[in-house]
């Protein structure tokens, strides 16, 4: 095989195991891709496996330390659908790694990821605004190792308790690639939260990643599993959500078991409080008003709103940089008015 036809396979099949070279050595392949103007592909791919081996590293680390310390984790959506269900890790892209934990463990949590030197990003925090936090930190090769530890499946609140942390758990699988401490959710799981993922944090989107996912969980599940999964949707009200999704998947990438669900999940039986389906591309501000409408208390929904127009004090002088508290009106009237535009986008 020529030096070329090494390189044409390298590209058209990156996950295949090369063939013996039959005597074409490394600077012969280099040139090569440098005559046929395709260096920089391969050059990117290298990078993308480089980078994606030294996230393994620190991932494998961070979960050894937190069930060190006593705290159950699950490491999910991105992250981990890259090395269950995709032929190399690298090919599914993730800036960051997805982590799901008891709330009652969030002390533990930020004791560990201080002690391994990771920095918590500022952010708004309270009791209905957010249910995550971000840890980051840079290593020495310059590669940026970005978490995102959950303690709900979701921040809309008409998704985030449809699914609890402690059932995930009882149903939680090993993932081998992440060491032995790793554990992540079960497959019928896993397509669960991808919809929810996709529901929740883009709504309306056409996003062909967040639908493969769909297309390669659905396509993966043992009978057993698909009757986990339908059972689920419909006892938990997500059978709408799960058939729009299951049927983008259809559509974008054929295949039978996003047919055979979204057939199945046509008729109604089970539906109880079925949450809507967001078929067109949101604005914050109507992402808001789903939020209000699924709280159930006036309480409730007065302290949303005012966790998200008047963040912590201490988050305000750290976003803007100052330290005096006599700026914080003048603060918070800035951010009402320069995050206006932000609110009404439709995204």
């Amino acid at each position: 095989m020529s030096a070329a036809a090494i390189v044409a396979r390298a590209l058209a099949a990156p996950d295949d195991p090369m063939p013996a070279s039959a005597g074409v050595d490394a600077q012969e392949l280099i040139a090569a891709a440098i005559e046929h103007r395709v260096r920089a592909f391969l050059e990117a791919e290298r990078t993308a496996i480089a980078v994606d081996c030294l996230r393994q590293i620190q991932t494998t680390s961070v979960l050894a330390a937190l069930t060190g310390r006593g705290v159950r984790t699950l490491i999910f959506k991105g992250a981990a659908l890259a090395r269950q269900w995709y032929p190399a890790p690298h090919t599914r892209p993730h800036t960051d790694t997805d982590l799901l934990v008891p709330p009652a463990d969030l002390p533990s949590v930020e004791e560990v990821f201080a002690r391994l030197e990771f920095e918590r990003q500022q952010e708004t925090s309270g009791r209905l605004v957010s249910y995550q936090r971000h840890y980051g930190k840079r290593d020495r090769h310059g590669v940026f190792h970005a978490f995102d530890v959950h303690v709900k499946i979701s921040n809309r609140h008409a998704l985030a308790d449809r699914v609890a942390f402690d059932e995930l758990w009882r149903r939680r699988v090993p993932l081998p690639p992440l060491g032995p401490a790793a554990e992540t959710v079960g497959a019928s799981d896993a397509l669960v939260l991808a919809l929810v993922h996709r529901a929740g944090h883009h709504p309306g989107s056409r996003d062909l990643l967040w639908i493969y996912d769909l297309h390669l969980l659905a396509a993966a599940l043992t009978p057993d599993e698909q009757t986990q999964f339908e059972d689920l949707v419909r006892a938990r009200g997500l059978r709408l959500l799960a058939r729009d999704g299951l049927q983008l998947a259809r559509e974008s990438f054929g295949g039978a078991a996003p047919d055979r669900f979204a057939q199945r999940l046509a008729d109604g039986r089970g539906e109880r409080d079925e949450v809507p389906v967001i078929a067109a591309r949101s604005s914050e501000t109507d992402l808001l008003r789903l939020d209000l409408q699924a709280l159930a208390t006036w309480r409730e929904r007065g302290r949303l709103v005012r966790e998200h127009l008047f963040p912590a004090p201490s988050y305000m002088r750290g976003k803007y940089g100052v330290e005096s508290t006599l700026l914080l009106p003048a603060l918070y009237a800035w951010r009402f008015v320069s995050g206006a535009p932000r609110w009404l986008r439709r995204r």
